[in-house]
């Protein structure tokens, strides 16, 4: 009999511990899924259908997560300012945002914020001839971006040869992930 009572009580404490350690790796679960939703997401535009699809996907994240969203325009004028690139980067271009392709895209990205009560920046950055992926790769750091949100041109053959891709290479280049979305032309 005591063996029986003895057996009882160690299935009751290991009862009590198998409790205790789903309870604690449940707790773990939810912390981890805590720390995985993307807090800060980098979304970068080009005023492109990619992009703008991007965005939005940007945005869907941030809802959820109850994140914050820098979108980010680079734009490549060449390796020194001019000043007419001077003018541009100040604002003071004649025909303003309409244009100029950054400025409609963080305009549409603004909007888009204040229609969705998403928190949100936008900027533009001159690559200054660097190229934008590593401009990219940079400005993630800088804002400590859990997540990259881009969007993709989808070009194969000879013109992906040609003009590279701006989403592969960010995505060798950086440790932080990068979600790569492509325009669904048939939307």
């Amino acid at each position: 009999m005591p063996t029986e009572a003895r057996l009882i009580c160690v299935n009751r404490q290991s009862a009590v511990r198998n409790t205790l350690l789903l309870h604690a790796i449940a707790e773990s679960v939810l912390i981890q899924m805590e720390y995985t939703m993307y807090k800060r997401i980098l979304v970068a535009l080009d005023g492109s259908p990619s992009a703008q699809r991007a965005l939005r996907e940007a945005v869907g994240l941030a809802q959820l997560s109850d994140g914050v969203i820098e979108a980010l325009c680079v734009v490549d004028r060449g390796k020194w300012p001019t000043e007419a690139d001077a003018r541009v980067i100040a604002g003071r271009e004649p025909g303003g945002a309409a244009h100029d392709p950054a400025a409609s895209a963080l305009a549409e990205a603004r909007k888009l914020f204040e229609d969705t009560g998403v928190r949100g920046t936008v900027r533009t950055i001159d690559a200054y001839a660097e190229h934008v992926s590593a401009v990219l790769a940079r400005a993630a750091d800088e804002c400590e971006a859990d997540l990259i949100v881009m969007g993709t041109h989808g070009r194969r053959g000879v013109q992906r040869f040609l003009l590279g891709s701006v989403a592969e290479s960010l995505a060798r280049s950086t440790d932080i992930p990068v979600l790569i979305v492509r325009h669904d032309s048939s939307s």
